[in-house]
């Protein structure tokens, strides 16, 4: 057993506190605070992480993190930079998607514009045609005499051809987003967002910080590629949700990030180094 974890299992021992409640406090798995206590990181995701779950122990149990983050520095791993992601391949596949739905909202409007030019061309067509000579006949004496036919009945007046009205179908105004913080526990808020056919959260980061984002509602689903730590270079970090649901996005160093949610920031509400941001969307 390391120093560190020497000093941690004793501060939490001080406060009555098992292994378990610990995890209850800080949502680390109970693996990694028993591999921190033991000194044993290889079971860890990496240097980052291991910093970040000792910081959270330490505040849990009623100590300093960053004092204890610089008094055993040389305990623990040096923190190394994360490279950037591809794009998600859903991602991309529901934009292509997205485009085609915005080409098949416009095309009754472009049938409707040809049709009315079709009409506007056949009626230039007919305005356009030459009226019909009347008979030549050649009289005896090699005179050319234009003979007048009698009128026998006035022609019937031109049938004027009743141009089809179109009627435009009204277009509907868009829904108005609405995003309601309803309350907060601990580090974790919670927030609605209704009158939206799409949600789509984007987050900028400053510098480093852990992220991962659950289904929370269909137990606890992992929706992006891997749980690591996202640094400027990843930024920014885009993510559709697929459906209406309740979705838990978790950020390691909220110092590090900013979120927002259908391009409208989103402030953190509890004030925590750490933060749970559940999003229950509805339509």
């Amino acid at each position: 057993m390391s120093e560190l974890g020497t000093r941690l299992q004793q501060a939490r021992t001080e406060k009555g506190l098992s292994i378990d409640d610990v995890q209850s406090i800080t949502k680390i798995q109970k693996r990694y605070l028993i591999g921190i206590e033991e000194g044993n990181y290889d079971s860890m995701p990496g240097p980052f992480y291991i910093r970040a779950f000792v910081r959270q122990y330490a505040d849990a149990v009623g100590l300093s993190g960053e004092q204890l983050l610089n008094d055993y520095k040389d305990e623990l791993p040096a923190a190394q930079k994360s490279t950037p992601t591809q794009m998600n391949a859903a991602t991309v596949s529901r934009r292509g998607y997205r485009s085609g739905g915005r080409f098949m909202e416009i095309f009754p409007m472009i049938l409707v514009a040809l049709f009315v030019i079709a009409i506007i061309a056949i009626a230039y067509v007919l305005s356009q045609r030459a009226p019909v000579d009347s008979p030549v006949e050649e009289a005896e004496d090699s005179e050319i005499v234009l003979e007048t036919q009698p009128q026998e009945d006035e022609p019937a007046a031109p049938i004027e051809e009743e141009e089809e009205t179109v009627e435009e179908e009204p277009v509907e105004p868009e829904p108005t987003v609405t995003i309601t913080p309803t309350r907060t526990q601990g580090e974790n808020a919670y927030i609605d967002v209704t009158g939206t056919e799409a949600l789509t959260v984007r987050i900028e980061f400053t510098g480093e910080s852990w992220l991962s984002i659950l289904r929370n509602d269909l137990g606890g689903e992992l929706l992006i590629p891997s749980e690591r730590v996202y640094s400027v270079a990843d930024s920014p970090f885009t993510f559709e949700a697929p459906e209406p649901g309740v979705y838990r996005i978790r950020l390691g160093v909220t110092a590090n990030s900013k979120v927002f949610i259908n391009d409208e920031p989103l402030p953190f509400q509890t004030g925590m180094n750490s933060e749970n941001l559940y999003i229950n969307w509805t339509q």
